[in-house]
Parts: C-alpha cells; sequence; structure tokens
C-alpha cells in the first residue's frame, strides 16, 4: 500500500513538471529584425509573426524564425569562401561577350526579406530562398546584360553596365518577396590579351593627348612672341610718330615764330618809312652835324643831292 502511493506521488510530481514545461514552451519570443512562422502539423500559416512575445500549442506547433534584416551577397574571386552572418561569398560570376571571350564580373547585392512575406518565403523556397532563388536571379541577369557587349568595349561601357545590372535586378526583384537595396559593380576582368589591347589603346590616347598639350604649348608661346613682336612694333612705331609730331610741332612753331617776327618786322619798317619826312631828314641831319664840312661834297640841288646843306644866313 506504501509503495502503491510513493508510485503515486511520483506520478504527480512527473505530470506537474510536465505541465511545467509544456507551459514554459507555449511561450515564446520573436526579436527585432526578425519574422517568425507558425508550423501546425507541418502546415505553415499565412500571417508572419512580428517580434514580441506570442502563444503557440506545444507539441502541436512550433515557429520558424527568418532573418529579415538587410543581407548581402559578394561575388569576388575564384574561390567560394565561408558564409557569415547575413552575408553571403561566392565566387566571381564568370560570363561570355558577344565574342565568346571569357570575362568575370565582381559585384555586391544588397536584399532585405520583406517582414510580411516571411510565410510565402518558406511555402515558396524554405530556409534556402538564396540558392533557390536570389543567386540564380543576380547570375542570369549579370550574363544577359554582359552578353550583349564586346569585351573591348565592356571597360568603356561600365558605368552603363552597372546601370542597367541595377534596373533590370529592381524590375526582377518587384516580384519577388524581396527588396533589392543596392548593387556595387566592383570589378571587371578581361582576358590578357583584352586587357593588353586596351592598354595600348591607352597609351596610344594619352601620347595623343600628350603631343596635343605640346602642340597647344607651342602654339601658346609663338602667340606670345607675335603678341610681345606686335606690341614692340606699336610702341616703336608710336615712339617715331610721336618723336615726328615733336619735331613738326617745332617746326610749325618756329616757323610761325619767324612769320610773325618778319610781319611785325615789315610793319616796323612800314611805320618806320611813314614816319620819316623831309623835315624829320633835314633835323636829323642839323642834329647830327658837328660843324665840319665834308672834304668832298657833291653839288646838286634837290632829289638829286645826297645832303643839302642848311643855308647860312
Amino acid at each position: 500500500m506504501e509503495m502503491k502511493n510513493n508510485w503515486k506521488w511520483v506520478g504527480v510530481v512527473v505530470m506537474a513538471l510536465i505541465t511545467f514545461i509544456m507551459a514554459l514552451n507555449a511561450y515564446y519570443t520573436i526579436e527585432s529584425g526578425k519574422a517568425g512562422i507558425l508550423s501546425t502539423f507541418g502546415k505553415y500559416s499565412n500571417e508572419a509573426i512580428t517580434p514580441g512575445l506570442h502563444f503557440k500549442m506545444p507539441i502541436i506547433q512550433k515557429v520558424i524564425v527568418l532573418d529579415t534584416k538587410m543581407q548581402a551577397a559578394n561575388y569576388m574571386g575564384s574561390k567560394d569562401l565561408p558564409d557569415k552572418k547575413g552575408v553571403v561569398n561566392k565566387p566571381m560570376i564568370n560570363v561570355l561577350d558577344t565574342k565568346n571571350l571569357p570575362i568575370g564580373i565582381e559585384l555586391t547585392v544588397m536584399y532585405t526579406p520583406r517582414a510580411s512575406d516571411v510565410p510565402q518565403i518558406m511555402i515558396k523556397y524554405g530556409g534556402n530562398y538564396f540558392d533557390k532563388l536570389v543567386n540564380p536571379t543576380i547570375r542570369d541577369v549579370v550574363r544577359d546584360v554582359i552578353g550583349k557587349y564586346q569585351a573591348e568595349k565592356i571597360a568603356q561601357e561600365r558605368g552603363v553596365i552597372a546601370t542597367e545590372i541595377k534596373r533590370i535586378l529592381l524590375e526582377k526583384f518587384s516580384k519577388t518577396e524581396f527588396i533589392l537595396n543596392e548593387v556595387s559593380l566592383r570589378d571587371i576582368k578581361l582576358p590578357k590579351s583584352i586587357r593588353l589591347k586596351i592598354e595600348e589603346v591607352q597609351m596610344a590616347k594619352q601620347e595623343e593627348q600628350r603631343l596635343g598639350m605640346v602642340e597647344a604649348q607651342a602654339k601658346k608661346q609663338q602667340l606670345i612672341k607675335t603678341t610681345e613682336a606686335n606690341t614692340l612694333k606699336i610702341q616703336i612705331t608710336t615712339k617715331a610718330e610721336a618723336e615726328s609730331a615733336r619735331v613738326k610741332i617745332q617746326a610749325d612753331a618756329k616757323a610761325y615764330k619767324l612769320t610773325k617776327e618778319a610781319e611785325a618786322k615789315a610793319k616796323a619798317n612800314i611805320m618806320i618809312a611813314n614816319s620819316i619826312t623831309k623835315d624829320l631828314i633835314k633835323y636829323k641831319a642839323i642834329e647830327s652835324w658837328n660843324g665840319s664840312y665834308p672834304k668832298m661834297l657833291m653839288t646838286g640841288s634837290g632829289k638829286n643831292s645826297i645832303i643839302q646843306l642848311p643855308k647860312i644866313n
């Protein structure tokens, strides 16, 4: 009887413990940046579980949690590197150009699963949505875009190619349960023969630019010399013209002065001539006579005499 009671108490304790454990398992939390989905006997619910505290039926239901933070897919190098949390590392994408030349494309694609679409993601792809959807979509778009270009022109059209890849990926992702955040075209690996050809073209362009700069510099120097020569010529011509003008002004001034002096002298002579009268001549002769008679004296009367002596009364 005592043994039966002991087993009874053991059963009660076990049941209580099981009930306690089941009660604890009935509650669960979803962290920020994640979303959950309930599975009831293997069937997924159609509604995403948001971050917070939630209730589920133990044993009957289980919770599947997906990371809904932004994730990255890196395509670089030639080896498949280990993945990190939220980052998938894959080798660069190898494609063929229009001439079937191999080209390697290195890029990074940033994307985010829509939290509200977690049920659809799980139903369509399960937890491995990257390998089933994201990775094939990225590779197909890169191959389609690069395949339209020749290897020789890809380096020149890098900006156009990057824009086109991003545009098409945006269209593709808009039809899925994922948001495309960013696409960065990091590098384009061209065949060695194409790289050498591009380098030769670049060197030729650089040499052409250098020769153009030398020619432009020579033209500039020639223009400077021509300008200096023209300036010197103008200076000499201006100086000569100024000197000629100065000499002309001086000559004109001197001629003007002589003319005025001659005019003044002529006027003076006229005035003097007009002022000489017979009486003035007699007066001056008498005034200047010293009382002596000349030794030779021409006689005459009237206008024929040189000097007409005054009569002595």
